[in-house]
């Protein structure tokens, strides 16, 4: 698939508009996986990772021609769990917030010795197509 198939593709998704997919086993996924990257990236995937998704997901269902099953497991095969938060997982774990704010160097002498489970958030890595 090249930059410019790339390209028309996602105008025909935003516009609604159906486009060939091949339904080989191969092809589909990869093109779905291809087509998430390329949004993915193009949106605000740093501070809000799980609503970039949900963006994406959305899109894809009004456009039509991929499952949520099809969208969810491309997702989920780029899923990472880490503990570089975003901004989105902070405000929705205020906690956490506070945790690392407490890890930062002004405050480490009164979080040694403190082992505390560490909550992980989920992120999405794809590949990138130029």
């Amino acid at each position: 698939m090249s930059q410019y198939d790339l390209e028309e593709i996602i105008k025909k998704i935003k516009d609604k508009s159906p486009f060939e997919v091949k339904d080989k086993k191969r092809s589909r996924p990869r093109s779905l996986k291809v087509i998430i990257s390329k949004l993915y990236y193009s949106l605000n995937y740093e501070n809000e990772p799980q609503a970039t998704r949900e963006k994406i997901t959305q899109l894809l269902l009004d456009h039509g021609q991929f499952s949520k099953e099809e969208i969810d497991e491309t997702f989920q095969l780029s899923a990472k769990e880490t503990t570089e938060y975003s901004i989105e997982f902070l405000k929705q774990h205020p906690g956490v917030a506070q945790t690392e704010t407490l890890k930062s160097k002004e405050f480490l002498e009164e979080t040694e010795g403190e082992k505390e489970e560490t909550v992980k958030e989920v992120k999405y890595i794809f590949p990138r197509y130029c």
